[in-house]
Formats: C-alpha cells, sequence, structure tokens
C-alpha cells in the first residue's frame, strides 16, 4: 500500500470543511458547467455526486486508504451513467472532477501551510501525488462507466430503432404516432430514402469516417425541410430518410461527392409523401444500390432511381436479359474492354442525335476517331443505326447497368 500516513491528520482537519467545501464546489460548477450545458434534472444528481466525491476523498486519506484501490462512489457512478444515457460528452464529467481536486487541495495546502514545525514542502509534494493517484484512478474507472453505459444505451436504442423502422416498412398495422415519437421523424411529409455504402475494401475507421462524411454532404446537397432519420445497415453501409419537398436534382450531389474524394457510393431512392412514400422511396433506394454494386466499377457515384427505373426493375429473368442484348447488339454484346469502349461510343453517340462532333465534346476525343468507331460498329458488328435506336439505347442500358447480361450463356 503506498504510504500517505503522514496526511491522516490532513484527511481528519478537513472532516469539518467539507460541507463548506462541498457548496462552493456546487455553486462554482454551476458557474463553470450550467445546467443548459446538461439536462435540468440532472442538477439534483451532480449536486449530490460532488458531495458524494467529497466526503469520499476526505474519507480514504483521514483513513490511510491507498487511492489506487478506490472506486467511486455509487452515487457518483449513477451520474456518469445517466450522463451516458442523455448524450451529454464525458469531457463534461471529467472537468466537473478537476474543479473538485482543485477545491480540495487548496484547502488542504491551506491547512498544511498554517500548521507550524512540519516540512511544509514534503508534505504538499506527497498530498499532490496522492491527488494525482486519486484523480487517475477516478477518471479511469468513471471513464470505463461512462463508455459503458454509452455503449449498451446505443446498442438499445439502435435496437428499437431499427425494430420501428422494420416495422414502418413491413407492418399495415403501424402505431404512426408512437414510431414518429420514438424515432423523432414525421412521416406527414415528403421523404426521399438514401442508401450510403462503401466498397468492400474500405473497413473500421476509415469506413466509418467516409460514411459520416457523405451523410452531411448528402444533407447539405439536397433541399431538406428538417432533421433526418439514419439508420445502419451493415459495418459498411447506411440508410437515411431525409424530408424534402419536390423532385431532388442529383447533379450538385454527383459533383460533390466527386470533389470530396470518398470512396463511397450513393443510391437515391424516389421522393413520396407520407407513409407510402416513405416505403416506396425506401424500396428504389435499394433497387438503385443493387442496379449500382450490379454495374461494377463503371457505375457513377451517385445513382438516382428515378434516372435508372427501367433498368433497376429488370431483375427477375437475367436470362431475357441476356437474349434481349444478343437480339440487339449481336457479338458487341461480348466482352472486353474493346467491345465495352465502342458500347459506350454508341451509346453516347445515339444520346447526341447521332452527331459526331457533339459526341467527340461529349468524350473528349477528336471527331475523327468517333468516326472510326461508328465505322466499326456498323461493319464489323454490323449493327445498322437505320434500325429503331430505342432498341439499340435499351440494350445498351442494359449491358451498362446488368454487365452480366453480356457474358452469360443461354
Amino acid at each position: 500500500m503506498a504510504a500517505y500516513g503522514t496526511l491522516v491528520w490532513v484527511g481528519h482537519a478537513l472532516a469539518p470543511l467539507t460541507a463548506d467545501i462541498t457548496d462552493d464546489l456546487i455553486r462554482v460548477t454551476e458557474q463553470m458547467i450550467p445546467v443548459d450545458d446538461i439536462a435540468v434534472d440532472l442538477a439534483e444528481m451532480r449536486a449530490a455526486s460532488i458531495a458524494e466525491n467529497i466526503a469520499a476523498v476526505q474519507y480514504v486519506l483521514a483513513n490511510n486508504i491507498d487511492p489506487a484501490t478506490v472506486g467511486p462512489p455509487p452515487g457518483a457512478a449513477a451520474y456518469a451513467q445517466r450522463l451516458a444515457r442523455r448524450g451529454v460528452p464525458l469531457t463534461v464529467l471529467l472537468r466537473a472532477y478537476g474543479l473538485g481536486q482543485y477545491r480540495l487541495l487548496d484547502a488542504a495546502i491551506g491547512l498544511i501551510l498554517a500548521t507550524p514545525g512540519i516540512d511544509h514542502n514534503a508534505r504538499i509534494a506527497e498530498l499532490l501525488r496522492f491527488a494525482s493517484t486519486y484523480l487517475d484512478r477516478l477518471n479511469s474507472s468513471m471513464g470505463r462507466i461512462y463508455e459503458a453505459e454509452r455503449d449498451r444505451w446505443l446498442s438499445s436504442r439502435q435496437a428499437a430503432r431499427q425494430q420501428w423502422i422494420a416495422r414502418l416498412l413491413e407492418d399495415d398495422d403501424v402505431d404512426v404516432p408512437a414510431a414518429e415519437e420514438a424515432l423523432e421523424y414525421r412521416l406527414d411529409r415528403g421523404h426521399l430514402a438514401v442508401e450510403i455504402w462503401t466498397p468492400p475494401t474500405v473497413t473500421g475507421v476509415e469506413a466509418t469516417r467516409a460514411l459520416e462524411q457523405a451523410r452531411h454532404i448528402v444533407a447539405s446537397a439536397l433541399r431538406t425541410t428538417g432533421r433526418g432519420l439514419v439508420a445502419s445497415t451493415g459495418d459498411r453501409a447506411l440508410r437515411l430518410w431525409l424530408p424534402i419537398e419536390g423532385a431532388q436534382p442529383s447533379e450538385d450531389l454527383t459533383v460533390q461527392i466527386a470533389a470530396s474524394g470518398l470512396p463511397v457510393h450513393i443510391a437515391l431512392g424516389s421522393a413520396g409523401d407520407g407513409l407510402p412514400g416513405f416505403r416506396r422511396s425506401t424500396r428504389n433506394a435499394a433497387r438503385a444500390k443493387d442496379l449500382a454494386v450490379s454495374a461494377g466499377h463503371t457505375a457513377p457515384p451517385v445513382v438516382a432511381y428515378d434516372a435508372v427505373a427501367p433498368f433497376a426493375l429488370l431483375t427477375a429473368d437475367p436470362d431475357e436479359l441476356t437474349a434481349l442484348v444478343r437480339r440487339a447488339l449481336g457479338p458487341l454484346a461480348g466482352t472486353g474492354a474493346k467491345k465495352e469502349l465502342l458500347r459506350h461510343t454508341l451509346d453516347v453517340f445515339l444520346t447526341e442525335g447521332a452527331s459526331y462532333s457533339r459526341t467527340a465534346r461529349a468524350l473528349d476525343v477528336h471527331r475523327n476517331t468517333i468516326q472510326y468507331r461508328i465505322q466499326q460498329i456498323t461493319t464489323r458488328y454490323g449493327i445498322s443505326l437505320d434500325t429503331n435506336s430505342f432498341d439499340l439505347r435499351f440494350a445498351l442500358g442494359i449491358c451498362r447497368w446488368h454487365p452480366h447480361a453480356s457474358s452469360r450463356t443461354i
């Protein structure tokens, strides 16, 4: 046991002073850490915790107890747990302990300096060692108590939120007012569901950071009308619902996500009103995500369901998809980087109204390059540009969003 026996008298001398020290510390704490920074109903618990901690330090010092073996008082532990459940930062708690240590040291050093016939410097140094050991032990213990309760509370709260979200999406007889209260999200307005995920190569802290930053970019880029709803859908994915009004153009979001350099993909559902719109937007965001995953590296960073709906719905019969692509594109439907390049050129060419110059500008290549590629498409692969361009563009879209359709054997 650490030897602090020469300080026992200090502990006894502090006993009649603890009430005044406690009152003073409560007052100072309320000034430096206002009740506004914590929930109002926690003020009484904070005062009780301060009183309990002051009494504990005096008792440990007066009875020569090794401070490295002391645990936090029950009331102080309960206060830390309550702070954790309310989401109050741990720094608020630790700052209060720092204030308490200062007040106790001030009083104890005053007692030492007022006592003649002792080595003041030696006693003060010993007191500082005691205080450092005690505070380190207390902060460590309280930190573990706080974090454990915070993790437990977040886990249970997240589980409850997931249950309510599942009911909203699947239950025909869900209690909507109760769900709104539990989720802190109103359903009597427009909604836009958004899927955000990272590639499998991004894990751990990097994935968490990327998802959180992307979430803020999405909320900022889209015209939201209030606080959104967020739910984790995996280690590297989350889903959010944003309250919105009207259609949501995705161009600005695409530019911002690309500029951020974040390793994320985003899929937007279709905007919808009320609970039916909430459900439909969720389904469509999931379909857009499935489509983006299917497209692999060719998918853009942001995929809006409204822009790809026909291809997002083509998942029921992969054999039919392959047959349709083969009928429209013939050998050009095969695999390989060259065929993929030619298909992309043809897609842009048809989008630009069969204009060589506009296609060249869109692809940032020379006009002669476009002419050469189109000539290969028509002569080598036998594709006639005089036929129904809708069939061609539809088949090209399938190749882009369902690349397996061009490589399947049927």
